[in-house]
């Protein structure tokens, strides 16, 4: 299958550019000229400055307005370089990377997804967004809230990765947020490497495209890895890689409609009872009931590797606290607003003007 990479705004194009290291197609989109310049593995040639007469190429400070409105201003560009990307192939996939709280991105990532799904009907569009960490404040809580609520009505589904696991990392601020980047490349590509690779049970494009044809709802991506010789019970590793962080999302999984596993390891270390012990248990514990399975027995491996996808989530603490705190965070701004504005009104109500005070006087000296 083919997949595309779309990377949006500061966080999404240092994600995109992971991408682009273990050789997907990769683009990055910004409105800062210095975060493209940044980056290392996407090519220059695919990397495109928007919004620069509006910006100075200097990003737009977590507005979200300016965000979108740099590339629309540009879309035109980005649409012909996406076009020279796909050429006359298929594109399955279009996955746009950004993060939920900046400007460029949850700005600029709807606009991009809606031009996407009118320019390629048969392409799914597919956004991977950071949420916020909680101490960030007013702003970004409230740009992912807004941003979430634009995507749901356009894209087939949100992978959300709440930023707020970076607090349980002892490792340095940089690390963490690296580690969190690395893991969702490394779980989307391991994914995606599975499609339409021969094997006992093959997973192809149309499976992982019905999976994630989830009407704009939530998604995670779950993954437990082994030395063969270390699992005991496979059927335990399958079922621990749907209870593990994912992708760091709180969620509920039983409110799924759809899931999808991949598992791949040595041709011995696959025993049916097992595997279908686990799958017996997660079709009934997901609300849709339909799981999808791809297996995949390989004599070179030495490690058994479970890949797994849940789709069509209506329930997850990681956005319902971002979008309830939102709420609150609006109403009290907009409350505090207008609650400023009849003050300024009441107080300079009943002024008179310069010409009430001085009459007659700006003619006296013109005559």
């Amino acid at each position: 299958m083919r997949a595309l990479i779309i990377g949006v705004g500061q966080c999404g194009t240092k994600i995109a550019d992971l991408f682009a290291l273990v050789d997907f197609e990769a683009l990055a989109i910004n409105t800062s000229k210095s975060d493209l310049e940044y980056l290392k593995h996407i090519p220059e040639e695919r990397r495109i400055l928007v919004g620069e007469s509006l910006t100075g190429g200097k990003g737009v400070n977590a507005n979200p307005v300016l965000g979108r409105e740099a590339i629309k201003r540009d879309l035109p560009l980005v649409m012909k370089k996406i076009s020279s990307m796909v050429g006359y192939s298929d594109v399955d996939i279009f996955f746009l990377t950004f993060g939920f709280g900046g400007g460029t991105g949850a700005g600029g990532a709807p606009v991009l997804a809606e031009a996407l799904k009118e320019e390629y009907p048969d392409s799914l569009v597919v956004a991977i967004g950071a949420l916020p960490l909680k101490e960030e404040g007013i702003r970004p809580t409230i740009n992912a809230a807004i941003t979430i609520d634009k995507l749901s009505k356009v894209v087939d589904s949100i992978i959300a990765i709440d930023n707020n696991k970076l607090k349980e990392s002892a490792e340095d601020i940089s690390k963490a947020y690296e580690k969190i980047n690395y893991t969702i490349v490394e779980r989307i590509a391991s994914l995606l490497a599975l499609i339409d690779v021969p094997g006992e049970q093959t997973l192809d494009a149309s499976d992982l495209k019905f999976v994630l044809n989830a009407f704009g709802s939530f998604a995670t991506v779950g993954y437990a890895k082994a030395e063969a010789n270390k699992v005991k019970n496979l059927s335990r590793l399958i079922l621990k890689s749907f209870e593990n962080e994912g992708l760091y999302l709180e969620a509920n999984i039983e409110s799924a409609l759809y899931g999808l596993v991949a598992i791949h390891g040595p041709p011995e270390l696959l025993k049916a009872k097992d595997i279908f012990e686990a799958l017996e248990y997660l079709t009934r514990k997901i609300k849709g009931k339909q799981i999808f399975r791809g297996f995949y027995p390989d004599p070179r491996e030495k490690e058994i590797e479970v890949v797994t996808l849940l789709s069509g989530i209506y329930e997850s603490k990681s956005i319902e606290d971002i979008v309830v705190t939102a709420k609150k965070y609006a109403h009290a701004f907009m409350k505090a607003k207008e609650e400023a504005e009849t003050k300024k009104k009441e107080l300079l109500t009943g002024l008179p003007d310069f010409d009430d005070i001085y009459p007659g006087e700006v003619d006296e000296r013109l005559g």
